[in-house]
């Protein structure tokens, strides 16, 4: 069993040579690594060089010659790779010496298509914070959730077989654009789907923290610091519509993009049919919450009061405010109104909802 690491690169040199030093220590060195770096303008691509030199295995690196983004630059790079099992890799974590070796233990004999495990957050000067996610308490939900982000996941290839036209660079950039959904998150999406996740509470991986909630899941990072505004301003910010708007299409796209994986699954065959109804079933979600989000981002714009009452009660029609339905919760029915029954602040246009292709 050969395991292959996918890395994508940009601006890194703070800290990849002690990600390439860790896993040059793995007790099972990998089959090879493959490093897509994202047009870096430091030294990131001469310090993966230099350590290709001395590697015990093969390093293959790739310099992009357009920016791909991230999600797009890990798939590009996973794509590349010829083992047995994958794992994706981020320029600035550490792995802890026996990652690949548990990895290895754990695939044997298990029909399992993705193997999770558990992380300690680090700062960025490598010194501990005190959490092991997801087992502490506060995080246990993402165990409950089978949701585990990219650099604590390990994949089988046969998830790469099985999307093999939906899960590619390309397709990627053709359907999403320039927004990041996130490496993991379709394949993680699949193999849930398909009940085939193996979660070990190990700690193989030193997550370094250091870039706020781009970095790690929002509820890591703590609430954001307390500053004073008008209830006002807090319960209507000038950019409502606009997140409404921006929430529509990254969930629009999301839902295209599974079936994409879908149309892939029923070429596939095997025993994919129930995975396949539970995909759909969250596709359908998708484009729900999404007719949700566009319908919010117009109701936030500036609109009469009487427009404004009819939008939400087409809202409530459609489920809106019922969390099953792809709604926002009954929470914000308050809010919304509030916003019809008094004169709220005019809250700038959102940006223009395109076709569902957008």
């Amino acid at each position: 069993m050969k395991i292959s690491i996918a890395m994508a690169t940009y601006n890194g040199e703070s800290f990849i040579q002690r990600q390439l030093e860790s896993i040059a220590q793995q007790t099972s060195p990998p089959a090879e690594l493959i490093v897509c770096d994202d047009g870096s303008t430091d030294s990131t691509v001469n310090i993966v060089d230099d350590f290709s030199r001395s590697a015990l295995f093969p390093v293959v690196i790739v310099k992009n010659t357009k920016r791909l983004g991230f999600t797009a630059n890990f798939l590009q790079a996973v794509r590349m790779c010829h083992g047995d099992l994958i794992a994706f890799c981020d320029q600035d974590d550490e792995w802890l010496p026996h990652k690949l070796h548990r990895i290895l233990e754990m695939s044997r004999g298990s029909d399992a298509l993705l193997f999770a495990h558990a992380d300690e957050l680090i700062d960025r000067n490598g010194d501990s914070m005190g959490i092991i996610c997801p087992n502490d308490r506060p995080y246990r939900k993402f165990i409950r959730l089978n949701d585990f982000p990219g650099h604590a996941i390990v994949f089988r290839s046969d998830l790469l077989e099985m999307t093999a036209n939906s899960l590619t660079s390309s397709k990627y950039k053709e359907v999403a654009g320039d927004v990041e959904f996130g490496h993991d998150v379709l394949l993680v999406e699949i193999a849930n789907a398909m009940g085939k996740v193996h979660f070990t509470p190990d700690v193989l991986v030193r997550w370094r923290f250091y870039s706020g909630p781009d970095h790690a899941p929002p509820s890591l990072s703590g609430p954001p610091p307390r500053t004073w505004v008008s209830f006002s301003d807090w319960l209507y910010p000038s950019d409502l519509a606009q997140s409404y708007a921006s929430a529509a299409s990254f969930h629009r796209k999301h839902s295209i993009l599974l079936s994409c994986v879908l149309r892939d699954l029923v070429l596939y065959g095997g025993d994919t049919a129930a995975a396949c109804a539970k995909l759909t079933k969250s596709m359908n979600l998708l484009a729900r919450r999404a007719e949700v989000m566009e319908l919010r981002a117009r109701f936030y714009g500036p609109l009469s009061r009487k427009a404004r009452i009819k939008l939400m009660l087409q809202g409530a029609a459609i489920g809106q405010y019922q969390n099953a339905k792809g709604g926002v919760g009954m929470h914000n029915a308050l809010r919304d109104l509030i916003a019809c029954l008094f004169k709220v602040k005019r809250i700038q246009r959102p940006i223009p909802l395109g076709s569902p292709g957008t």
